[in-house]
Order: C-alpha cells, then structure tokens, then sequence
C-alpha cells in the first residue's frame, strides 16, 4: 500500500510538471512579445507585434484607414499595386533595402497598418469605393479568369484579365492603360511574391519604379497586403504583424495627425 501511495505520489508530481512548464513558458512569452519576441509565427496574436523605436523614427506611421483617403487630390490619375505578402521585416536594414528599389523624386515611404492577414480584405479595404469607376488587372491563371471576373465586379466598373501574365508583362499592360488614358483608377494585386522571394519582390519594385518614372503626372501607391503566410517557416518568423510597408510616388499627402 506505502509503494503504491509512493508511485501515486511520483506520478502526480509528473503530471503537475508536464502540465506547468507550458504555462510557464506562455508567460513568459506573454512578457515578451513587446520586445519583439521570436516565438513561432503560428502562435503570435496577430496584433501582438510593436514597431521598433527605429521604424517610429524614421517613418510615419499609418492606421488602418485605406491609403487613398490621404491623397489631396482625388481627381488626378491613380494607380495603385498591392503586393502579395510584402511585410514589415523584424531587420530594419531589409525594409531599407526594399525602399530603396523606388527610389524616385518624388517619394513618399510609410508603414501601414492591417487588420488581418487576409489578402481580400487588403482588396476590399483598399480599392473600396475608389475604384468604381476604375479597372482592375487580374493576373492569374485562365481557368480563373470568369470566376474573377464575378468576384470583383463589385469593386471595378471593368476586369482585365491578363492570363498567365508574369510581372514584366503586368507591369507593361498598366503603362499601355496609363497611355490610354482611358481609366483615371486603375488597380492590380501582384501575387508573384506570395511566398515571401525577396529576389521576386526588389525585382518587381524596380519595374513599378521605372514605372513611375515614365508617368510623373500620375499618383502610384504601392503597398504589401500582410506579412509572408506561404513560404517557408523561416521566412514567416522574419516579419511582424500587423505592418506592411507604403510607398506613395508622385502623391501630395494630408497625414493624419
């Protein structure tokens, strides 16, 4: 009977231990998170991450507001690029390195805030009721096309669908609609960096800086919608949330205070 107590005794204490450690162990990343804690990307509240004294210094820092609510003019011509998963990285030198592929006179770098990680709410939130008038390049896969085409109808007057298109051919078609000037809104999510490629990512942001470059008159904002979700675990732990970064070319800004 005294062994058996014994072993009882032994195997609670065990218990108590697996159960307690865990605990622990959330605590303590609880009391961290403030200060950039490295837990598993999976396990972060999404709104758990704090911008770096670095990042508050040197940029604005955008609500959760769409972008095209601080743009003073709302008659002159606007293009506006999402882009797939581009985040705020944790390493302040990367988000530098990003900035720097638009590097135009007229240039205007922020961080903005997101609600989630969810690219059709970045969509939703940012072209809203601004593009109704507006069109929108789908660059996807032509199996897709109709269902897109039913989809975002509710947010552009016209889809243009651009199967199969890469990011060279994309960024082509918005300088042949700019040229047209048919459209004053024009709209495209870039998807080609979903998984997080920075080498997909500096190479896109070159060809919208030249982009940019060809079209002083024309407003561009570029923006990610949410950190990388699809590549690889590491390149997941290596961005916060709720960040994404914002790039205005050619805009005059009324900032909110």
């Amino acid at each position: 009977m005294k062994k058996r107590n014994v072993n009882l005794l032994l195997f609670s204490l065990v218990l108590i231990f697996l159960i307690s450690v865990p605990i622990l162990r959330l605590d303590e990343g609880r009391s961290t998170m403030n200060d950039w804690d490295r837990s598993p990307w999976h396990l972060t509240p999404f709104d758990a991450d704090s911008l770096s004294q670095y990042y508050k210094n040197h940029y604005p820092i955008l609500d959760e507001n769409p972008l095209k609510s601080i743009l003073q003019d709302s008659t002159k011509s606007l293009v506006m690029v999402l882009i797939d998963s581009w985040g705020v990285p944790y390493n302040e030198e990367q988000l530098v390195s990003d900035f720097q592929m638009i590097n135009e006179n007229n240039v205007f770098y922020a961080i903005h805030k997101r609600r989630a990680q969810n690219t059709s709410l970045a969509e939703n939130t940012e072209y809203g009721e601004g593009f109704k008038e507006g069109i929108f390049l789908a660059t996807i896969g032509s199996s897709d096309c109709e269902q897109t085409e039913t989809v975002e109808s509710s947010l552009f007057k016209q889809i243009l669908c651009c199967e199969n298109c890469d990011d060279s051919r994309a960024v082509a078609t918005l300088d042949s609609l700019i040229t047209d000037e048919t459209w004053s809104r024009i709209a495209w999510t870039a998807r080609s960096t979903r998984e997080g490629d920075r080498d997909k990512l500096h190479q896109l942001l070159k060809e919208l800086s030249n982009l940019t470059t060809k079209h002083p008159d024309v407003q561009f904002v570029i923006q990610g919608t949410h950190r990388p979700i699809l590549g690889s675990p590491e390149t997941r732990r290596m961005y916060l949330a709720p960040w994404v970064p914002a790039v205005f070319v050619n805009c005059d800004l009324t900032l909110p205070h």
